[in-house]
This record gives structure tokens, C-alpha cells and sequence, in this order.
């Protein structure tokens, strides 16, 4: 295999998705018994378990300085010791709701930090030809963790008849995440280091030692005397960040980074998957077993959707895929809210359901930060991306919080009949399709022509 050591690497660095996704499915499958030993209300509860996006938030702002002062591994590895200390905290301290919350909160900053990270260290240690699929891994291995956080969860609870301790029975689901991040920040000790993050730092003799490792067919030299072209000139006139913010064009990796980022999360994913409950529940007979079996199916059309993305973006190029997808989840959510509004519950709305979310995995939830991290010029990439997270995080916190208020709005149910989510985050959806028109294709470029196409005068 030519690549090994660099494929290797973005597999261990993109199982980053994979401590995501075990996080969603533990705390997802215990926030009611979270909520019923703390005796929490509606808006605590959906507080408790929205903690982890406001250190998300925070851990995302500190991206860049860790990024360039400390390079990328050693960010990946800072932000899951931060998670590491949130899952011990959890379990050790967790029957205090301030300390539950702090330690959550201490996991989501890891978490946020990390996230924003993964994307740098997959753009600069892949190769142009596979860069897209090895940039998917993170949404990918988000499914299977989701997966199995739900199935752990599952089959721990169905003993807590027979233990009878709520709290001790929802401590150690998430006491089981300790394992799962500790083995994580393990193998993220034997990864490469970025090369191009060397070269940022003038380390010119250790880049080229690693670009011979994970690139043997790269002319090295001349790959160093390229990106000194672009990133490396003493002279500020010809330093391509103040050619970006002289000409404009850091306004335009600015906006590409923040409606990437805010219509992911805006287009209706996590509205979908909520409500996806009700609409099952009205079409399916309802059984002990039919939450856990609706999310472990929610979980495999992720992860196919996902490996599709991983199998294909590289070929089709990443517009393609966000046009495809774009349009069809806008399309889904706009009929799904048509059949709600005329109390239409049939086979075809679980059809449409799975629908969107393997159409939104081979598109936007796996591309966004991949492109971001392509589309940024190094010295911006740490930058682009720290915002984009915050962006992504704040959207994902602002969609949790006015989800219930739009959905029991006694005006907008009056007008739409329950429908009014689904056609509010179509329209998102279908924002997001048209400025995808906006956006340059990264496929197959090199982060070089890339930079180049930043510091040409006219695009």
C-alpha cells in the first residue's frame, strides 16, 4: 500500500468521530435517568444534556492558537485528555448536578477542540487522490460509535430492574466512555506529525522526514520550495493572508466557512432524528424494544451514507455530492412535512426519514469540515476551522434550544398542523443546495493550487 503510514494515521486521527458518536448514543439513552435522579424539569433536562455544546463552543475557540503554537497532533491529543477528564469527572463526581455539569462541560471543550482539529491534521497528511475519503473517516466512524454507544446502552439498562440503582446503573454507562476515549488518546500517540505544520515552523529537515515516510512518491523538495512560495515570505506584501484581506477574498473563505458550518447543522439532522420517534410511533406498533431498534437503523443509514461519501467523494468531487444530497434532503423534509400537514402516516415517511439522513452523510455532514480544511490556505486552516466549529456548535445549540418552541408553537401549529419544522429546515435545506453553486472544487487540487487559486488576483 503507497500511502500506508498516512492512511493509518487518518484512520486513528478520524476515529475522533467514532468518541463523538459513543458520546450521543450513552447520553442520549441515559438523559432520563439523568433527569429522574436529579429531578430535573423539561428545560434542565434538555440544559443537562445541551452542556456538552457550550464547552464544544469553548474548546473550538482556542483551535487555532493550540493548532499553530503546538501543531495538530498534539491538539488532537490535548483535546482528548480534556474528554478523558470529563468522563472521570462524570463518574467519580457525577451524582452532583454542578460537578455533572462541569465535567460534561470539561468533555464537550475537549470534544470541540478536537473536532476542529482532525480536519487540519487529515488535509495535510493525505495525499490529493484519496485526501476526500480519508477526510470522511471522522463522519464515518461517528455512526458506528453512535451504534454501539446505543447498543451498550440498551443492554446495560435492561439489568436495572434487576439492580435497582438508577444512579449507579447511568454512572457506569458513561464510566464505560473512559475506556473508550483512553484507547483513543493511546493510539493517537503513535501518528505522525503533520509535515506541513514543520514547515510552518520553519522545521524544514523534519517535514521532509515525514513527507518521505507517509509520500514516497512526492518530490519533497520541490513540494517545501512551493510552500514557501505561498506561506513562508518575509516580505507581508506577499504573504497570501494579507493578499486575501487586501483583495477581499478572506471575507469569502470567512462566509464559505460559516454557511458551511451553520446549514449542516440548520438543514434539520437533529430535528429529523428527534421527531423521527413520533413519526415511527404512528406508522410502526410500538414495542419494549422499537426507541432502540429506531436508533441503531437511524445509526446504519449514518454510517452507509458516510462510507459512501469515504468511497466516493474523491471520484465525483465534493460539489457533486453536496448537490446531490442538498437537494434530496430538502426535498424530504419538504414532503415529509406535506404528509404530516395532511395527516398522511404511511411506510413512505420511515422511507423518506432514512432517506435523509443517508443522503445527509454522503453530503454535508461529512464534507463540511473536510472542505473547509481543504479550501483554508495553511496559515488560515487552524482559523477556518476553529471558527467553523464555533459556527457549528453555536447552530447545533440554537437548533436544540428552539426546536420544542417552534414544535409547540400554538400559532404555527394552528397554520402548519405539526408540519412546521420540516418545511422551516427545507428551506434551510434548500439555501444551503443553491450556494453550493458559490463554492470552488477542491477535488484532486494540491493544498499549493489551492493557495494559488487564493492568491490570484481574479478567480
Amino acid at each position: 500500500m503507497k500511502y500506508k503510514k498516512a492512511i493509518i494515521s487518518a484512520f486513528i486521527a478520524g476515529s475522533a468521530g467514532f468518541v463523538l458518536g459513543y458520546d450521543m448514543g450513552i447520553s442520549g439513552g441515559t438523559i432520563t435517568n439523568v433527569a429522574t435522579h436529579f429531578n430535573l424539569n423539561s428545560a434542565w433536562e434538555g440544559f443537562a444534556l445541551s452542556v456538552f455544546i457550550v464547552g464544544a463552543v469553548l474548546g473550538s475557540i482556542f483551535t487555532r492558537k493550540i493548532n499553530d503554537e503546538l501543531g495538530r497532533k498534539r491538539a488532537l491529543i490535548i483535546g482528548t485528555i480534556f474528554m478523558l477528564i470529563g468522563a472521570i469527572g462524570v463518574y467519580l463526581f457525577g451524582d452532583k448536578f454542578q460537578l455533572f455539569l462541569l465535567c460534561r462541560g470539561i468533555a464537550g471543550a475537549g470534544m470541540g477542540l478536537l473536532f476542529s482539529s482532525e480536519p487540519s491534521y487529515i488535509t495535510e497528511i493525505s495525499p490529493p487522490s484519496i485526501r476526500g475519503g480519508l477526510g470522511s473517516i471522522l463522519q464515518f466512524t461517528t455512526g458506528l460509535g453512535i451504534i454501539l454507544g446505543y447498543f451498550v446502552t440498551f443492554n446495560m439498562l435492561k439489568y436495572q430492574n434487576i439492580i435497582q440503582d438508577n444512579l449507579w446503573m447511568w454512572k457506569t454507562i458513561y464510566g464505560t466512555e473512559i475506556v473508550v476515549v483512553a484507547i483513543y488518546l493511546i493510539f493517537l500517540f503513535y501518528i505522525v506529525h503533520s509535515p506541513v505544520w514543520y514547515l510552518m515552523k520553519n522545521r524544514d529537515d523534519e517535514a521532509k522526514k515525514i513527507m518521505q515516510d507517509i509520500w514516497p512518491d512526492i518530490d519533497c523538495d520541490k513540494f517545501i520550495e512551493t510552500h514557501s512560495k505561498y506561506n513562508r515570505n518575509d516580505d507581508e506584501s506577499k504573504n497570501i493572508e494579507h493578499q486575501m484581506e487586501k483583495s477581499g477574498k478572506l471575507k469569502k473563505l470567512i462566509f464559505i466557512s460559516f454557511f458551511m458550518a451553520a446549514l449542516t447543522e440548520l438543514c434539520g439532522i437533529n430535528p429529523l432524528i428527534y421527531y423521527s420517534s413520533d413519526i415511527f410511533r404512528k406508522i410502526m406498533p410500538e414495542g419494549p424494544n422499537t426507541a432502540f431498534y429506531q436508533s441503531i437503523i437511524n445509526g446504519v443509514f449514518f454510517t452507509i451514507g458516510s462510507l459512501v461519501s469515504m468511497l466516493t467523494v474523491d471520484k465525483f468531487g465534493r460539489k457533486t455530492l453536496l448537490f446531490i444530497g442538498t437537494f434530496i434532503m430538502s426535498a424530504s423534509l419538504f414532503i415529509i412535512g406535506i404528509h404530516i400537514y395532511l395527516s398522511s402516516y404511511s411506510m413512505l415517511l420511515v422511507y423518506l426519514v432514512y432517506l435523509f439522513i443517508f443522503s445527509y452523510n454522503f453530503s454535508a455532514g461529512a464534507i463540511r469540515f473536510l472542505y473547509i480544511g481543504e479550501l483554508s490556505p495553511t496559515p488560515l486552516r487552524a482559523y477556518s476551522l476553529g471558527f467553523a466549529g464555533i459556527v457549528n456548535w453555536a447552530s447545533d445549540f440554537l437548533v436544540s434550544w428552539t426546536l420544542p418552541i417552534i414544535a409547540n408553537s400554538i400559532f404555527l401549529n394552528r397554520i402548519f398542523k405539526g408540519s412546521s419544522i420540516f418545511f422551516i429546515y427545507s428551506v434551510f435545506g434548500f439555501i444551503f443546495f443553491i450556494l453550493v453553486f458559490t463554492i470552488p472544487e477542491t477535488k484532486g487540487k494540491s493544498l499549493h493550487e489551492i493557495s494559488e487559486y487564493w492568491s490570484l488576483k481574479d478567480d
